[in-house]
This record gives C-alpha cells, structure tokens and sequence, in this order.
C-alpha cells in the first residue's frame, strides 16, 4: 500500500475520463495522474489516499509512451481549463472514445452496445471557440495598486489565474479582452465591490460582443449560421461553441432519424431549436420544451420563418414533460435529449419509462451522466440503444459531446451500426 507524499514508479495503461492518466498497482487500487499518456513510465508522489483508488502528481517521465507532443499553452498544467495539450490530437480522440465506451460499460451495465464510430474530430483543435468567460480576479500591483484582471479557475478549483489570451478561442475574442477590460463598462466593473465576470462572444459572422455579469437587455439578437440555416440567438442564450462539429452533429441526428414512422418531434432542453429545425418539415406535430424565456421566443422566431407549426412548453423539462407525453401518442413519437451536464431530472426518467414513446436521441456532454440515465430508460429493456456517435466539441478538455438513439423494445430494430 502507499502513502500521501510517497514516491512511486508507475506505468500508465489507460487514460480516465476527465483526462487522467491510470496506473495499475499489485495491490488492487489504481492510481490516478494528471498529464501521463499511455506507455508511459513516470515518477509521480501520492497526493490522496482514497479507499478504492490513489491519485498522484507526475515528477519526472521515465519513458515516454506513444502521441506525446508540446503544450501550446504556457498555463497548461496550472489552469483548470485543458487536459490533453500534452498528447497530439489522434491519441486524445482515440482515449475519448475508449473513455466512452468504458463509462457506457461500466455505469451503464451493458454488456451489448453499439459502438460508435471514431470520435468525430474538430477541424480546429485550436482557436475553435466562440465564447469566453473570465472571472473578475482583484490583484495588488508592485506599486501597492489594487486592480481587476481577469481569468480562469486554477486546477484546484480555488484559486484563478490571470488570461491575456487563450488558445482554445478565436483570434478576434483574444484580441478583444484587452478592449473589454480597459473600456468605459470594463472600468465601472472594476469598482464594484464585486466585479462581475466578463463574457466575450463572437458570431459565425465574424460580430463580437461582450458584457460583464448579465448582457444588456437593449442588445439585438445574434444572426448565427449552422448547418446552412439561420438562427436568431439572444446574447445570454445556449449555443455551441464549436459550429463545425455541432453541425455534423445536426446532420447525425437528422441522419438517425430521416427514416422514423414517428409523426410528433418533442425537442426537450430546446434552446433556439436548432435539432427541430435540422429534423425538418415531415413531423406533424411537434412540442419544443425549454426553460429560458428568450429561448423560446428566439426559437418561436425560427419556426415562424420556416412556417413550421409548434407548441411551445416554457419551463423545465422535468415540469412540462408529463403533461406533453399524457395528451399525445407516445408510441408515435420522437424525443430528442439534450440536458445540462447533470443530466436529466429523476422525473423525466420516469416520465418516459410511464409515457414510453418510440424513439429517444439522446444527446450528452457527460458520458458518467448518460451512462446512468440509458441504464434507467433500457432497464428490463423497456429501450433499446440502436446506434451511438462522439463529436468532439472541445478539443484539449477533458469533454466531448455523444449522441445515442435509443428505440421502444416493441419497435423494430436496425442492426447495430458501427
């Protein structure tokens, strides 16, 4: 057995989800070690002593394994934000797929799953996102001067770090922070006994904006493109970070499901309604659920102009599905999925194993999340997972995105697809 502060040789074998190396010990416990890559052998002290398991800081590399490569990012391995900036970009979406499978497996129980495809890669492993959020962080100068700056989050969830620019984002996001900062808005943030933090966008047309806490209400909705469509997208709403990758996902789901019998789409945690609109016209009936009011009006807005007819459910899924599932046919319907990283609400899983309708795509930022959630929805296979797929959405974090269709035992099956 080994003990906090010990110094160990390990032999990395797996990476975890969330991007941890894993090591196997004689006695039973694994050993969990940020930034390894597997093959690889390290020196690494033990930091935490858990009943089942260690974690540990790498010390020196011994032997390197395989797609090792340089950090772009001088934070990389302070900030909380990246976790694979040390492996080329082949390997890390080769250990985000396997971390799929194995969470499928495990915090699901299933011994029979439809594998997915190689993860869906970003075009960009860089510069890719369109959105940033930096905490307002107050410092003391040399001078004894306080300031503002602001950053991210620390690896040890307490402390932050100052951000001049991150090599995740667009250019034109980096460029604008230090306008944010030393503008009229940025300097009344500064004198806040509490300033807000800063969020930067920018638009598939290239118009940025930015606010501090809580966007202006006077600010026009955004203009974004996705998959050849037009979306009206308020300031403070959900949208992908990542659009190349969303739109494969778009075209995965329409894909999935261009064929269903179903003749009601319920498009639950709904947002702009951006997979109700990649779905099409040949539903007739279809429900979309969301809980942000400017949401719902802006996805209103985006099936009024395709002349697409919709109710519209303003709340939580968990609230508004019931009442949607009693007064329709479920077994003619389609449900698409896309809850927060939580995943969804006890209810809504019992909503649907009472209600059971034909089709469910789910669609997933946490695999641990999903994973608990299909192993409620196929228990005594009341659904069947027909086919899965991985888009990695954020290239050099620990995340990714997953989509599963899941189809009513009663309903006939395609053979699982690769």
């Amino acid at each position: 057995m080994f003990t906090v502060g010990q110094r160990v040789t390990l032999s990395i074998s797996a990476i975890a989800f969330g991007g941890d190396g894993v090591a196997r010990t004689d006695e039973g416990p694994v050993v969990f070690v940020p930034f390894t890559a597997i093959g690889d052998v390290i020196a690494a002290d033990i930091t935490e002593q858990r009943r089942n398991f260690y974690r540990a800081e790498l010390r020196e590399i011994i032997q390197a394994g395989a797609g090792r490569t340089e950090p772009r990012c001088p934070h990389f391995g302070v900030c909380g934000g990246c976790a694979y900036q040390h492996l080329d970009y082949e390997t890390e979406l080769a250990a985000k797929r396997q971390q799929f499978i194995d969470t499928i497996a495990r915090l699901g129980h299933f011994a029979d799953f439809p594998a997915p495809a190689p993860a869906v890669a970003a075009p960009q492993p860089y510069g890719y996102r369109n959105k940033m959020r930096l905490e307002s962080i107050r410092k003391v100068s040399n001078r004894g001067q306080a300031f503002v700056s602001y950053g991210y989050c620390q690896r040890d969830n307490q402390s932050y770090l100052i951000i001049k620019e991150c090599p995740l984002a667009q250019d034109c996001l980096n460029e604008l922070i230090p306008k944010a900062v030393n503008s009229d808005w940025g300097r009344q943030n500064a004198k806040r006994p509490k300033p807000y933090p800063l969020t930067l966008r920018v638009t598939s047309s290239g118009e940025s904006h930015f606010f501090y806490g809580r966007p202006p209400v006077n600010i026009p909705w955004l203009r974004e493109q996705l998959a050849g469509e037009e979306f009206s997208v308020p300031l403070a709403s959900f949208w992908q970070v990542n659009p190349p990758v969303a739109e494969e996902l778009l075209r995965t789901v329409a894909d999935w499901t261009k064929d269903s019998a179903s003749r009601c789409l319920i498009d639950a945690y709904s947002g702009v309604g951006t997979f109700s609109i990649a779905m099409g016209s040949r539903f007739q009936y279809r429900v979309l659920i969301e809980s942000d009011d400017q949401a719902i009006a802006a996805t209103a807005r985006n099936h009024e102009v395709r002349q697409l007819k919709c109710r519209f459910q303003t709340g939580s899924t968990e609230s508004q599905l019931p009442a949607v599932l009693a007064h329709i046919n479920a077994r003619e319907t389609l449900l698409v999925l896309d809850p927060p990283r939580t995943g969804c609400q006890p209810k809504v899983m019992d909503t649907l194993r009472k209600f059971p309708v034909a089709e469910i795509v789910y669609v997933s930022c946490n695999p641990a999340t999903l994973a608990r959630d299909l192993r409620l929805l196929c228990q005594d296979g009341l659904y069947v997972p027909v086919k899965s797929a991985i888009f990695d959405m954020f290239p050099r974090t620990a995340h990714f995105e997953s989509a599963v269709l899941l189809r009513h035992a009663s309903a006939p099956q395609d053979a699982p697809t690769a």
